[in-house]
């Protein structure tokens, strides 16, 4: 970068951007462990807990100040715990007096494992304890919330109800304001404060009003300690105990970067959250509740094995029973979905191309798209319309509608067709055999002659593009309710004899017919994403 500046930390060198936070520059610069309670990338700077203490200096010599706050400067000058011993010593400190009062939860707190005040002790504390046990700890809350426990001692509030989705223990708060920053600058809508004053202050709702926001819950994300946790996770399961992948949304054309959180060491495996995945361009550090909550679609109403006539089938005897059906029909429409990946949809116009002129091509939703919240949300539930667009598929679904007594033989991958608008749909059942790859039970499996289960968007890697134009990759999560059962482009890819052997093949099928793709491999998409020189090719069909 032509932009860089030089700036010294702990005696050495080192290129920086200009203005931005010190404790960036710190942490993606120099590489050094800066610890921050109240500091995020995405909120306003409180600089109200002071661990990330350094030392800068200027014109009277050495002195502290919080690096959340400083901006890097050409020439300026840090020492931080790598060379000041004071800094270590600082630092001790914010811990002891952060820890003096704070219950002794970790056991049965949900956020042990990945708490910030955990970690950090162990990185900037490591106190000896100065606690005097006649004393006691002074515990946080408000009026409203006190008890008195069974050792005689005043307590906070525990398990205090806040909404729909949240539970607030307010002792276990070190009142760093980031939840209340959240709800002020992102969700826009004032629903937390501190109240008190000094060690009177405690969280809280405003009075007789609840936390109840589509975002919410990121406050229990953003939370450094467990003090806010949510109702759907809370007390399921022990963080350490869950490995992740990454992928993205798939139900709204924004596409928010997420992690797919499961737990292999039950029976089949269960998905357990989602949780946000940092990506400033797209969602920067935010999901909806909406999108948080897709997880439990994963383990219910899902099509485990086939379905013909209305009746329960094995996979193998759907799959002959799809590939009888478009052997002998004469006139196929293939319906193409945005809720699907560039590798299915690739696979899906091949397969179309294997029958030859039997097939025609359609694309397009009945879902109604709305409004973008400013957020993580675009408002458009088709996660690949834009990927759709671009692999140039000319037949609409309004148009299949009208010429739906023209075919013999309908294919829907992924799409509820019945489930978006039951009406329109209506149409389509003058095609005397119809056929769905679904990977949940729903309107349109009980619309079809055959039904034939595939893999959710969690449980199979490809690639979406979003509503900007962006390249994201989906990964797959070892989770599935029937190992047999497969991604939806290998399904079509069988039927139409294309012999590919791993869904890259089904990536350098789009690659042939989105020239913006040329020069991209999963590899250098990454986990952020790429953004595409768009150009939509001619349409397929046409």
């Amino acid at each position: 970068m032509a932009d860089l500046i030089t700036i010294n930390v702990d005696g050495r060198d080192v290129q920086v951007p200009p203005n931005i936070q010190l404790i960036e520059g710190l942490r993606q610069f120099a590489k050094v462990e800066t610890p921050a309670f109240c500091y995020h990338q995405d909120l306003t700077v409180a600089g109200n807990c002071r661990i990330c203490l350094v030392e800068t200096e200027g014109p009277r010599g050495w002195a502290l100040g919080i690096s959340c706050h400083m901006k890097t400067s050409p020439g300026l000058k840090v020492r931080t715990q790598v060379s000041s011993e004071k800094i270590v010593k600082l630092r001790k400190g914010v811990m002891e007096f952060l820890l003096v009062n704070h219950p002794l939860d970790c056991p049965i707190c949900d956020k042990a494992g990945e708490c910030t005040l955990q970690e950090h002790y162990m990185g900037q504390g490591r106190h000896e304890s100065r606690l005097d046990d006649q004393v006691g700890k002074n515990y946080k809350g408000g009026a409203d919330h006190r008890f008195i426990d069974t050792k005689g001692a005043s307590r906070g509030g525990k398990k205090i109800d806040l909404g729909p989705t949240v539970i607030l223990d307010q002792e276990r708060c070190i009142l760093c304001s980031r939840c209340v920053r959240f709800m002020d600058e992102v969700a826009k809508k004032p629903q937390l404060a501190i109240a008190g004053r000094g060690d009177h202050a405690y969280l809280t709702t405003f009075p007789g009003k609840d936390l109840d926001h589509g975002y919410d819950l990121n406050v229990t994300d953003i939370c450094p300690v467990g003090a806010l946790t949510g109702k759907h996770f809370r007390f399921q399961q022990r963080v350490w105990m869950l490995k992740s992948v990454e992928s993205i949304d798939p139900s709204d054309s924004l596409g928010a970067n997420l992690t797919i959180e499961y737990n292999v060491g039950q029976e089949n495996g269960k998905v357990w959250r989602l949780m946000p995945r940092r990506n400033a361009a797209v969602n920067k550090s935010w999901i909806s509740n909406r999108t948080r909550m897709l997880y439990q679609d994963l383990a219910k109403d899902r099509l485990s094995d086939g379905l013909i006539g209305g009746k329960d089938a094995t996979l193998a005897d759907a799959r002959a029973a799809v590939a009888a059906a478009l052997a002998g029909g004469k006139r196929i429409a293939l319906v193409a979905s945005g809720h699907q990946t560039l590798e299915d949809n690739a696979a899906l116009i091949a397969l179309g191309e294997s029958l030859g002129g039997r097939a025609e091509l359609f694309a397009g939703s009945w879902l109604a798209v709305g409004q973008a919240d400013g957020i993580a949300q675009s408002g458009d539930p088709v996660g690949n319309r834009k990927g759709i667009e671009l692999l140039g598929i000319a037949g609409t679904l309004d148009g299949l509608a009208q010429r739906a007594a023209e075919f013999d033989v309908l294919v829907t991958v992924g799409h509820d067709l019945w489930g978006a608008d039951a009406a329109k749909a209506a149409a389509l059942e003058k095609i005397p055999t119809r056929i769905a790859l679904s990977a949940w039970t729903n309107a349109t499996t009980a619309k079809s002659s055959i039904a034939l289960g595939i893999r959710a968007w969690a449980e199979i890697r490809g690639t979406m593009v979003n509503c900007q134009g962006r390249i994201q990759i989906l990964n797959a999560c070892p989770v599935v309710p029937n190992q047999d059962l497969e991604p939806a482009w290998r399904e079509l890819a069988d039927l139409g004899k294309l012999g590919w052997a791993s869904e890259l093949q089904g990536f350098k099928a789009a690659q042939a017919r989105i020239p913006a793709l040329a020069a991209l491999s999963y590899r250098a998409i990454g986990p952020q994403g790429a953004v595409l020189a768009l150009a939509v090719p001619a349409a397929v069909g046409a």
